[in-house]
């Protein structure tokens, strides 16, 4: 069954996160202050624990105890501990000197170095809230009086399988490919730094990184691409020309349709009339024109 992140309070007749006082789950202490709801709130040991029982769905507090934050590790029972975040997972941090620690719950993990919590705090003025957590400083956010001890692993949450990534494609273009691109551009083969967009531009391919997600680098050193980006350019077929009579053109080759070897005697000549050898030329003679030659329709172009 797949996990239900808890990303909103809980609220009034969860027993998880009532004293057993006052019918609820819970030997924690009341919260500070005492949440109207749910009065094991504000306070992190209370709602930790009230969650970390709530996933399992057991009736009762079955795993962990409400003593110090800093003291959950001692109170695992037969839990796993690990480094490793996951869903379900209690955090720990010690609080040095008198501070008594703190505790939270894995909701959602965003990839190895980012997980998003839910967590309370004791004296906070919200029972409950959600937070972004990053493991850059090695305590996944918290101050230097508060470091990481690791997680306690939720028993009602089996671990799910390692996604193997799939093998990025053998490269289609190689070096020296005239190619068009059209999308992102980054500033490595793995998709780093994001770069400028470009659109249908025409290039040539530079460099190939095999094995990568965007294994291009084009001309100029723009940038890398995936391959979805890329398309092969294909020059454009030259369209023969058309011709009428009365167009103004000129010859191509000094030969007639026949392969007969002519004299040019005018720049520009006037195409009289258009038949199956092809054109009939003529120049400005006498107020008129005058054949000159028949040329084949290959052998003209447009003046």
């Amino acid at each position: 069954m797949a996990y239900t992140p808890r990303l909103t309070r809980p609220t009034a007749g969860n027993k998880y996160y009532i004293r057993k006082a006052n019918g609820g789950y819970s030997n924690a202490i009341l919260g500070n202050p005492t949440d109207s709801q749910c009065n094991v709130l504000a306070n992190c040991v209370g709602y930790a624990y009230g969650r970390f029982n709530e996933i399992g769905q057991y009736g009762y507090c079955k795993y962990l105890a409400p003593v110090n934050a800093e003291n959950f590790m001692d109170y695992k029972g037969s839990c796993k501990t690990g480094m490793t975040p996951k869903l379900g997972a209690c955090m720990v941090w010690e609080g040095k000197g008198d501070l008594a620690g703190h505790v939270a719950i894995v909701e959602q993990i965003i990839d190895a170095n980012h997980i998003v919590t839910s967590e309370s705090g004791y004296g906070s003025s919200t029972p409950f809230w959600t937070q972004h957590r990053y493991n850059n400083n090695g305590r996944w956010g918290t101050g230097s009086n508060y470091p990481f001890k690791g997680f306690i692993y939720n028993p009602a949450v089996p671990d799910e399988p390692t996604p193997v990534p799939p093998a990025p494609p053998t490269p289609k273009y190689k070096v020296g490919d005239r190619v068009i691109i059209d999308g992102q551009l980054y500033g490595n083969a793995d998709g780093g730094n994001p770069g400028q967009i470009v659109h249908n531009k025409v290039t040539n391919i530079t460099r190939v990184a095999a094995g990568h997600l965007y294994p291009y680098n084009t001309t100029g050193d723009l940038g890398w691409m995936a391959e979805a980006c890329v398309k092969p350019y294909v020059e454009p077929t030259p369209q023969p020309e058309t011709f009428k009579v009365g167009d103004k053109v000129v010859p191509i080759k000094l030969v007639d349709y026949k392969g007969t070897h002519l004299r040019q005697y005018d720049k520009v000549y006037t195409i009289m009339q258009i038949d199956k050898r092809g054109a009939v030329l003529g120049a400005p003679r006498n107020n008129g024109l005058e054949v000159w030659a028949v040329l084949s329709l290959d052998n003209i172009k447009h003046a």
